[in-house]
């Protein structure tokens, strides 16, 4: 089938475009993106000597809040943590354990997650223990670290800031029943008020790595691609060169840098309700296949996607395909989600394929729409809304 002017006019443009920005991501880093992460190691030790009852165990987690890497015996509160062979220029969290001894809620179990910068070896860290009186606190206590340098007070800053936020949000939660926990919708707000929270910190472009850091702890850099541009630029060298700031550059790399080929029979392997897998021969008669990679659990993007489906209406016979691809780990859940949302093309992607196409097409903000012929050549692999508004009216 013919592709009509006015369609091939839009995918020229799109590729010109795609074209533009690879040259640009080259000339500001792209090379930096292939650099070797080489830390030093260090032994970071961490004191308190502060008596607090509550405290009952102590232990260190890496940047991802995963994997235990040495733990410490507390004492009223008090302890030395000393783990050595650890990577420097690097973020990991002190997880204070503990049972509340304050008036309403004693007896209840919190944790602490206390961010701690490794940038000397030996350095002379201690647990500061400051009263925390606020109505939505469990524990009586604000944790910082204290004897760092500026990175390690733009750690502690963004921690008082998170555990303000959550807090304000818990003692909301009360309002709605004792003892039950926060509501569904306000663990929701919680979380996107965090994550406003760390933006706001990222914006201060403060010249350091940790600011690098913050960008890490996030999956929103398509979304604030020029904003993270400017913070990557805005560090010193020595910053750029940790484990943050490579991954930063990689990751800005990759989204100005798509691919450029898709091998849909092996590599978008998917199932409909009947556990039938799809077959991309059934769609060689199209000119294009626009994928709609998306997550069931997503409530908040289900009206966009019914909105768009209702729209693809539009597209002429075996022009263009809307195909539904979702990421969900839970095939129950997908299936649950999908029947109300009568969508024409919906498939369930098969979980190990799922991190491959993660990976190669950077899929860290759902819903994420990609242009592609059926032969797997990528046309556009991050369709903008309005491209696709653009793309309704063409058809």
């Amino acid at each position: 089938m013919n592709t009509p002017p006015s369609l091939l006019f839009l995918l020229v443009a799109l590729f010109t475009c795609s074209v533009g920005c690879q040259s640009t991501s080259t000339e500001n880093g792209t090379e930096a993106a292939y650099a070797t992460y080489e830390p030093t190691m260090g032994t970071l030790r961490i004191v308190s000597d502060v008596d607090n009852p509550e405290i009952t165990s102590i232990k260190l987690l890496n940047d991802k809040k995963k994997d235990s890497l040495g733990t410490a015996m507390s004492q009223n509160g008090k302890f030395t943590l000393t783990v050595n062979h650890l990577p420097m220029q690097e973020v990991y969290f002190l997880v204070i354990n503990g049972t509340s001894t304050r008036s309403g809620t004693s007896g209840l179990g919190w944790t602490e997650y206390v961010p701690v910068y490794l940038e000397k070896s030996n350095a002379h860290l201690t647990l500061g223990h400051r009263f925390f009186d606020h109505p939505g606190a469990i524990s009586k206590a604000k944790f910082s670290i204290q004897g760092g340098s500026d990175e390690q007070e733009l750690l502690n800053d963004w921690q008082e800031a998170l555990n303000d936020q959550q807090a304000d949000a818990e003692g909301r939660a009360v309002q709605y029943t004792f003892g039950s926990g926060m509501a569904d919708h306000e663990q929701g707000d919680t979380a996107s008020q965090g994550m406003d929270i760390t933006q706001r910190f990222i914006r201060q472009k403060r010249p350091l790595a940790v600011s690098l850091f913050l960008a890490y702890t996030t999956n929103t850099h398509r979304r604030h691609m020029t904003a993270y541009k400017e913070l990557y630029h805005a560090v010193p060298d020595q910053a750029r060169q940790t484990k943050y700031g490579i991954d930063l550059i990689q990751r800005l790399d990759r989204i100005t840098n798509p691919i450029q080929q898709l091998h849909p029979t092996t590599q978008i392997i998917a199932v409909d309700e009947g556990l039938k897998r799809v077959s991309w021969s059934d769609f060689d008669a199209y000119n294009y296949l626009l994928l709609c990679f998306w997550n069931s659990m997503d409530k908040a993007a289900h009206a966009d996607i019914k909105r768009i489906e209702a729209q693809a209406t539009a597209f002429k016979p075996q022009e263009t395909a809307l195909i539904h691809l979702s990421v969900d780990s839970r095939f129950s859940q997908w299936k649950k989600m999908s029947p109300s949302l009568n969508l024409r093309y919906n498939y369930k992607l098969r979980n190990e394929v799922q991190q491959p196409l993660i990976d190669s097409l950077y899929l860290t903000e759902l819903p994420r729409y990609v242009l592609i012929q059926p032969d797997g050549k990528v046309v556009d692999a991050a369709v903008s809304p309005e491209t696709l508004n653009r793309l309704f009216k063409t058809e």
